[in-house]
């Protein structure tokens, strides 16, 4: 079982999108209720407008600037901001600044790629 584990050991992969994403804990790690994942949008990247169809998903900006639209509404976010986004609500994020915008991410359950509807 994988108890213990440094930042520095969990592999990196680069989203479609361009995001860097090392997935702390979650479905890789045996979990289905909950994930937790460190999300890395380096500057002019943006993800792709999505909802998730099960999952209560929460964004904790760690560093750097950028925007966050949630269900119409666009905020800028930096560090120490939350966003909390429920089932059905069609969100986008994105990194207009000049340093990489770093979310701590988790979903409750465990993310699963097939639960995600893309809206773009």
């Amino acid at each position: 079982m994988d108890i213990f584990r440094n930042l520095a050991e969990i592999p990196t992969y680069m989203a479609p999108d361009g995001a860097m994403i090392q997935e702390l804990a979650g479905r890789s790690t045996g979990l289905s209720g909950v994930s937790l994942a460190v999300i890395r949008h380096p500057p002019g990247t943006a993800s792709r407008a999505h909802h998730h169809t099960v999952v209560d998903e929460v964004y904790f900006i760690w560093g750097g600037r950028g925007h966050v639209k949630a269900d119409g509404e666009t905020r800028e976010v930096g560090p120490g901001d939350r966003v909390i986004l429920r089932p059905g609500q069609m969100h986008k994020v994105w990194n207009d600044g000049t340093e990489d915008l770093v979310l701590i991410v988790t979903c409750a359950p465990a993310y699963a790629p097939d639960e995600v509807a893309w809206d773009e």
